[in-house]
């Protein structure tokens, strides 16, 4: 298939010599300031956009948190909650109407971290009157630590970062890049980098030959950056899909790897087609994030699917006292709400694709196993 690059991609090829490892593609293709993928003034997800998140497919995934923080808080106190990758601030927005007059009592201030600032903009325009302070920043480095107990919440962070692409060879390990020749975009490669290689070795990892894989070398600095931030009473709120890395790199169920990209609702397998108009991810490999944790000293309290997390938070509540639950009338509101709910929890589609990974430090490890316990 011939993919004909728009030229802004070209020329940013071309300055780095006509090639580029994949790390780099996806980074100029995702991110880059004026053509990047998310750099556009509109949000890309939602039923508008190319794909569902767990908070745009329904608002009852804010009611739940929202219900979750004032679990926590009725131990700890007023917290900070910091949301990462906060778009355009739906999550915020959800939380602070879930928690209406009670905002104050729940969360002493707000962080969104956005690196779009288009987004940014627009989330200053919608939450012109919260009811708290809301802080915008562009990075966690952007943050200091706090002695305020502090919730972080990212949802679909980690599987929107730039990856290193490789493909196992019979001599080990070769490294994937995207060249230009002729205005079109094609696929290279080259012997790997160090960090390629000692990635895949740490995890014990040997790819099959002809096997496609990626590597998320941003991920466990990324996490542990963000754990930093919390400071010393700290709860981790991680929503993403992914394995663990000997599930993730098997090679009878991703012998291609887990890229892919989304346009209009449509998944789709080819990362060189279209350059800034398409969404692309890549599987999360859960064990970065456990191993920046236990570097950290924090306790994962569980990695549970979005269902699991949500009936352990309380949504069965949470509709009862909506008055949705199972002796309420079936009225056109009720039989909304209950779709918008099952959504969610569904075992066929994002109730059990998405994971949440839940790690806390200090105080809140109790809190968290606390507020989280449930006998299913």
């Amino acid at each position: 298939m011939r993919n004909v690059a728009p030229s802004w991609i070209v020329d940013e090829i071309e300055k780095r010599g006509g090639e580029v490892t994949f790390d780099v593609f996806m980074e100029l293709a995702l991110y880059h300031p004026e053509h990047g993928y998310y750099s556009s003034e509109e949000p890309r997800y939602g039923r508008g956009g190319d794909y569902l998140t767990a908070p745009s497919a329904s608002q009852w995934y804010a009611r739940v948190l929202a219900r979750l923080l004032k679990a926590i808080a009725a131990d700890t106190g007023p917290l900070r909650l910091i949301d990462v990758a906060s778009g355009d601030g739906a999550v915020i927005r959800g939380v602070f109407s879930s928690l209406g007059a009670t905002a104050p009592e729940v969360l002493e201030n707000v962080v969104s971290v956005e690196r779009s600032e288009a987004m940014r903009d627009r989330q200053k325009g919608i939450l012109i009157a919260a009811p708290v302070g809301v802080q915008w920043v562009g990075g966690a480095r952007d943050l200091d630590p706090s002695s305020v107990p502090t919730v972080i919440h990212a949802s679909e962070l980690f599987d929107a970062l730039p990856v290193t692409r490789v493909v196992g060879g019979r001599e080990g390990l070769e490294e994937l890049s995207v060249g230009v020749t002729s205005g079109e975009l094609d696929w290279r490669q080259r012997p790997p980098r160090s960090e390629v290689v000692a990635y895949f070795e740490g995890h014990g990892i040997r790819l099959e030959e002809g096997q496609i894989a990626e590597a998320n070398l941003g991920a466990g600095p990324l996490h542990s950056e963000l754990l930093g931030v919390a400071g010393q009473r700290g709860l981790s709120l991680t929503l993403d899909y992914g394995f663990e890395a000997p599930r993730l790199y098997n090679p009878r169920g991703r012998r291609g790897g887990s890229l892919s990209t989304f346009h209009g609702h449509e998944f789709g397998r080819d990362p060189l087609e279209s350059p800034g108009e398409v969404d692309l991810t890549a599987h999360v490999n859960w064990d970065d994030l456990r191993n920046a944790a236990t570097d950290a000293d924090w306790t994962e309290i569980g990695l549970w699917s979005l269902a699991e997390c949500l009936v352990r938070a309380g949504i069965a509540d949470a509709l009862e006292a909506r008055g949705l639950g199972i002796e309420a009338d079936l009225d056109a509101d009720t039989v909304t709400e209950r779709q918008e709910v099952k959504r969610l929890l569904d075992p066929e589609g994002m109730g059990s694709d998405l994971k949440m990974l839940v790690q806390a430090t200090g105080d809140m490890v109790d809190v968290a196993e606390k507020v989280l316990s449930f006998e299913l």
